[in-house]
Formats: C-alpha cells, structure tokens, sequence
C-alpha cells in the first residue's frame, strides 16, 4: 500500500517565478467594469452641467442674454465676457496655461462689480462659483452694465461725469433764482423784473412821470405841436 501511494506522481509546487498562468481577469467582466465607470463619470459630469447652467442662467437673463446660452460649453465663457464688457479677444487668454486662472479671477471680479458687489463677493464666486452665482441669478442683484472700461470710456465716463457735476451745480429747479442772482423786491413803486430763466419773458417799459401840457410824455413820444414831418415851425394852437 505504502509503496503505491509513494509510486503515484506528485503535483509539482508552482514556481513563484513562472508568470505563464493566467492571473488577469475576464475581458468581458473587465468591459463591463469599463462601462460601469465611464456611466459614472458621464452621470456625475451631466449632473455638474446641468447644476452649473442653472446657477448661471439667471444672471445671463438678468444681463439681456438668452438662459440657453448658459447651457453652452465655452459659449458661455464668451458671452460673460462680453457681459462684463472686456474685449472678445481676451477669450482667448482662457486657453493660456496658469494665466487662464488669473483671467478667469479678473473675470468673476468684473462680473461682481457688474452687480454691484465687492471684493469679498468676487472671493465667493472664484472659491464656490455654483453657490454665488446662484445668489446672483435668484437674488435682488440687479446688473448695473459692463464694469470693465478702456482708456478711452474711462476717459468718456469722466468727461461725461465732469458734464453731470456741472449740470447740477448751476441748474436751479424750476420757480428758483440761480444761486448767485439775488433780485431784492421791488420798493417805492420799482417794476419787479421777471425771472431772468423765462426766455420768454417781456421785459416792461421803463414808466415816465405824466408831463405837463404841451411837453413830451417820454422820448418816443411826438410833441403834439410839433409837426409831424419833422420841419418848419411849430404850429401855433
């Protein structure tokens, strides 16, 4: 019995060095693995989409733009920043490695101010954009226009401003004297002059004492014995 067991053959132990078995998994387990994780990705990148757009479409309603267009991959980094008023060739610079995260700051700094928010509000946008851009859409936030001027708007805007300041400086309201043109009231039988701001206003004849007979009553007046062509002696009455 003994002799039989040892006369069977043994089954050689595997070499740890042998890499001929077949240790990878299944290609059809493993494409169905690959498809489990590609749904993933596509579910959680629709998801982020479709947060994203919604958070923004107000804004762009509020700013004159179509709500799809927020919707719109790229699309809608244009159209913001045409909406902050920076020139359509600084879209571009979004494409630039490390700058482009610099740009887009500068971005969501004129978009805060285009709103009429601050500094902080600008932080808000750049570290949870989908948050604050939601408060921006559904909130009170009214868009005030484009904060992003050039040299020569900035230059415009302050001529313009200059123009405003004076304007309202030296328009008095309606039934006022200007500030600087005191009419005292009129005494001891003086005209009242009209206020000098209606152009339409008829400015009286200078009133002349009543003369006595035969005396010229002002100095448009004709002398009733004089004659009336202008020679020859005076008529005698």
């Amino acid at each position: 019995m003994l002799p039989t067991l040892f006369a069977l053959p043994l089954a050689p132990a595997p070499d740890p060095y042998d890499y001929s078995y077949d240790t990878t998994m299944d290609s059809a387990a493993f494409a169905a693995f690959f498809m489990a994780l590609m749904g993933i990705y596509a579910l959680i990148f629709v998801v982020a989409w479709l947060v994203t757009g919604f958070a923004w479409a107000g804004v762009f309603n509020k700013a004159g733009y179509a709500k799809w267009k927020a919707f719109v991959p790229f699309y809608n980094s244009w159209i913001m920043v045409k909406m902050v008023g920076r020139p359509e060739s600084h879209f571009w610079f979004l494409f630039i490695p490390y700058f482009n995260i610099y740009m887009m700051i500068v971005i969501m700094n004129d978009m805060s101010k285009s709103f009429g928010k601050d500094t902080g509000f600008t932080v808000g946008l750049v570290l949870l954009p989908v948050v604050f851009a939601a408060i921006l859409s559904y909130g009170d936030a009214a868009y005030r226009g484009p904060s992003y001027l050039s040299a020569d708007q900035k230059q415009q805007a302050m001529y313009y401003g200059q123009q405003q300041f004076v304007q309202q400086q030296y328009a008095a309201a309606p039934g006022q004297q200007y500030p600087n043109a005191q009419y005292p009231p009129a005494q001891y039988g003086q005209q009242q002059y009209p206020n000098p701001q209606d152009p339409n206003a008829q400015y009286p004849a200078a009133p002349y004492p009543a003369a006595p007979d035969g005396q010229p009553a002002g100095p448009n007046q004709q002398d009733p014995a004089q004659n009336p062509f202008g020679s020859g002696p005076a008529q005698q009455p």
